[in-house]
């Protein structure tokens, strides 16, 4: 069963019937269209607004390639100008850096992305904090985390990852008050933001839950016990097959943003994500990978970029 977006009932207080495989794509797409809308509207006041993009990739890493192709095509249906900007793997972090002040002192510019991973001879803090805090649509600066512990509302420029994942138990009509969360995974751009998104206060724009963060080294039986009463589980730690179907409560969510590349048994590449599919069996809401978190995290770079458009030019 495919899930759009509304559930009307709360998955969090009945048990499981059949699993709902959420589809991300769609929600995606009303994401998308969403900002398409609003820059249509804000144009018919202001005939030069269209919010501009820029993304920098260095090397040619295959899988950043990809992910960039999907940026651009959601850029061009919502009406945001992309340009992409690519460095050799040897370039030196100076010369990216100077790039990224050119771009920050460019008023034409809204949003600026410097795609993951960098090759191993450039800081990823250093390179992702010379971004203009305002144009960091990604959400990765020092100054857009540290308004993260005061705000998750949308007011702010939140990672992309960890705001697809509000908008998909949002759009998933339960309520979340007082419900139980274990984040697997605590990287500073995607862990550590739904930890605190998913406990902040709803008037500051989180979802109430009382959240335990696990990660790679959590003892195995530590993780099961957390496991055993979460209502919500969300697992980024990179680790294929580390949820399975004996450590879940029954009619929980699980929304999977682990994306990791195996072979399988004929020897063909895949990928999967940290969920191992029987939780299937037991959950009441799982998102695939791929095909769940994903497409919903490039949708909300749409979101981040009008956002950001709008605070620029004060629209």
């Amino acid at each position: 069963m495919l899930l759009r977006s509304k559930l009307v009932t709360n998955v969090f207080l009945h048990r499981r019937s059949v699993c709902t495989i959420f589809n991300g794509s769609l929600l995606a797409q009303d994401i998308n269209t969403e900002v398409k809308t609003e820059i249509i509207k804000t144009r018919t006041e202001d005939v030069n607004f269209k919010p501009k993009l820029v993304a920098i990739a260095v090397g040619n890493n295959p899988a950043s390639q990809i992910y960039l192709e999907k940026k651009q095509e959601a850029a061009q249906f919502c009406g945001i100008s992309f340009d992409k900007i690519s460095l050799a793997y040897d370039s030196k972090e100076s010369e990216l850096i100077n790039l990224i002040n050119d771009i920050n002192s460019d008023p034409s510019i809204d949003g600026l992305i410097v795609q993951l991973p960098l090759p191993d001879h450039m800081s990823e803090v250093l390179v992702c904090n010379a971004v203009l805090p305002s144009k960091d649509v990604d959400g990765f600066t020092q100054t857009n985390l540290g308004r993260l512990m005061q705000r998750t509302d949308t007011a702010s420029l939140v990672p992309c990852t960890a705001l697809a994942v509000k908008k998909i138990i949002s759009s998933l009509g339960t309520t979340t008050f007082g419900g139980s969360a274990v984040v697997i995974g605590r990287s500073h751009n995607v862990g550590l933001p739904i930890q605190v998104i998913l406990g902040a206060d709803s008037s500051k724009g989180g979802l109430d839950m009382t959240t335990t963060l696990c990660h790679r080294h959590t003892p195995p039986a530590e993780l099961a016990r957390v496991l055993k009463t979460a209502d919500l589980v969300v697992s980024a730690a990179g680790i294929p097959g580390i949820l399975h179907k004996n450590l879940l409560k029954p009619g929980c969510v699980v929304v999977d943003v682990g994306l990791n590349r195996v072979t399988d048994t004929s020897g063909q590449n895949k990928v999967v994500g940290d969920a191992h599919k029987n939780v299937r069996e037991v959950a009441s809401v799982v998102t695939p990978v791929p095909g769940g978190v994903g497409p919903c995290t490039v949708a909300c770079l749409m979101h981040n970029t009008l956002q950001a458009a709008r605070t620029q030019r004060a629209c």
